[in-house]
């Protein structure tokens, strides 16, 4: 390759990362945790640490009559989950709305036991983590979490430039892939460390970088699509991929028991129903769309239409003939959630993702330091020690304020309609005051491993709050309690250990020898072998 474009393809790595790092890192860290949204999700609600019965109650009638109770002029959709292991209730939702207002989607969740209607709290601690994930929690007066949404994708396709772009600056691959130089200088560990994390995980990496840009880009596109091709008309979009769903017929009529749904079995993999979507609920022409679980097969849908009356199979349903594009399509969520494989995949995410998290860092460091203590900086040293506060707070902030939220839901008093308020004040006051922490502790090295060390303490905290709070958690692990919030513990008590160790054997300042050794490490190897030859030219 010619050398001078190897050098442009080197700054433009070290560019991209440097200008959008920061932001990359933020949707990284927070995936890491909207893996585990599920399991999350029964571990702040007491009332949802369930069981699942051998024998459920029979749900038809109460859902039909919840159903019928909270409908307003329109009924668009209906839906009822069936219990799992990481949801142990029936759940229903509805789309409904008054005449010329906006749609509204109201919920419910009953006992699998004795069918009595859950008590609700308010949306917090889980969908926070989620949607913030998704979508940043874009505010509806800048566009809305469509815009939130695409804003994320963005991030993805900066992630596939930098992959693309270090895989041509790194001519030795195989020889860096075992390279990790524990006893020379931080910057050539820090390096050393960067690139062997980003070789091993590549693959995993650059899977995450285009699912996640597939599923950001899809919110920009749509609306294009529709823009060009049916003038805005987004409905008209939808029914020209999916096709124009079925009217009602205006004639009432009983549905089809959805207990005898839930006993079906899905012919190939004998699973049984996890959902049904219901459409023209009440109606001679309701259709039930009925979906199983597809966590072992990672492109397929496992899934058929019913008749919503006689529960007869539809000759010829949406999902008999399935395309192939179609199928990639679909793909693409379980891929970036990892959700095809069960506990142990995610717990693998969680670490590749943690990975790629620290990559980011690391690559933000190595940027100021051949700033700050080499000759590649063209600003006062004061101008990068700011972008470098800057960089800690953030970089630390926004896993202190993981922690932090995940104590607010135990610790809330508050009117539960305004908890995920609370939970977004709580997040974004906790990175504010961590980029000030930076400012104020004027070293990066002490303020890290001081962040880092009361992260690791809350989470370590956790088990024992969540206990003293509900009585459950941790050591339902050890009984017959519902599990899942206990291995919640588990993993939060273990992220917490291992945070305080590391912050305990972080420096707290940068070594002197280090300091010696700055003019002959002021560029890393890797410039060396792409700049040298061509100042000899």
């Amino acid at each position: 390759m010619d050398r001078e474009r190897h050098l442009r393809i080197y700054d433009l790595h070290s560019w991209s990362g440097i200008t959008l790092g920061l932001f990359v890192f933020i949707v990284c860290i927070t995936g890491c945790f909207a893996l585990f949204d599920h399991e999350i999700h029964t571990w702040e609600d007491p009332a949802k640490r369930l069981v699942v019965p051998e024998q459920r109650v029979e749900i038809h009638d109460t859902f039909a009559s919840w159903v019928t109770a909270n409908t307003r002029d329109d009924l668009e959709f209906a839906r009822l989950d069936y219990p799992t292991s990481l949801s142990p209730f029936y759940m229903g939702m509805i789309g409904t709305h008054f005449d010329g207002e906006p749609v509204e989607f109201i919920e419910a969740r009953w006992n699998a036991s004795t069918g009595e209607l859950l008590p609700e709290r308010g949306a917090g601690l889980s969908e926070w983590i989620l949607d913030f994930h998704r979508d940043l929690m874009w505010p509806e007066a800048l566009g809305g979490r469509q815009v939130g949404r695409a804003l994320v994708g963005v991030a993805g396709i900066i992630l596939m430039l930098a992959i693309v772009t270090g895989i041509v600056i790194h001519t030795k691959l195989t020889q860096e892939l075992f390279t990790l130089r524990f006893f020379r200088s931080v910057r050539l560990k820090w390096q050393d460390a960067h690139k062997v994390l980003g070789l091993w995980g590549l693959p995993f990496h650059a899977a995450i970088a285009v699912t996640g840009a597939y599923l950001g880009v899809v919110a920009i596109l749509a609306p294009i699509v529709a823009l060009l091709s049916f003038k805005g008309d987004q409905e008209a979009l939808i029914e020209a991929v999916v096709g124009k769903p079925l009217e009602p017929a205006g004639i009432e009529r009983p549905m089809y028991s959805l207990d005898e749904v839930g006993r079906m079995r899905e012919p190939t993999s004998g699973f049984v129903p996890m959902r049904v979507i219901l459409r023209n609920w009440g109606d001679q022409n309701a259709r039930y769309d009925v979906f199983f679980d597809p966590d072992t097969e990672l492109a397929s849908i496992d899934a058929f239409e019913l008749n919503g009356v006689t529960g007869e199979h539809i000759d010829g349903d949406q999902f008999e003939v399935i395309s192939a594009p179609f199928r990639v399509g679909n793909a693409f969520a379980p891929i970036h959630y990892g959700t095809y494989g069960g506990i142990s995949l995610k717990l693998l995410y969680f670490v590749l993702g943690l990975s790629l998290a620290i990559i980011t860092a690391l690559g933000l460091i190595m940027w100021l330091e051949r700033r700050l203590h080499g000759n590649a900086g063209s600003k006062p040293p004061a101008t990068y020690r700011r972008i470098g506060h800057i960089v800690t707070g953030v970089c630390l902030g926004f896993p202190l304020a993981t922690a932090g939220i995940f104590t607010l839901d135990k610790l809330y008093w508050g009117a539960e309609a305004a908890r995920l308020t609370a939970t977004g004040n709580m997040y974004f006051a906790l990175v504010a005051l961590s980029i000030l922490y930076a400012f104020l502790r004027r070293n990066d090295y002490k303020a890290t491993r001081d962040l880092m060390g009361l992260t690791g303490l809350l989470f370590a905290c956790l088990p024992a709050l969540n206990f003293a709070k509900t009585g459950g958690g941790l050591p339902d692990v050890f009984g017959a309690g519902h599990t899942v919030a206990g291995y919640v513990d588990v993993g939060l008590l273990t992220l917490g250990v291992v945070m305080l160790w590391v912050s305990r054997r972080l420096p707290k300042q940068r070594s002197q020898n280090d300091s010696g050794r700055k003019r002959a490490e002021a560029q890393t190897e890797e410039e060396a072998q792409i700049r040298q030859p061509l100042a000899a030219e």
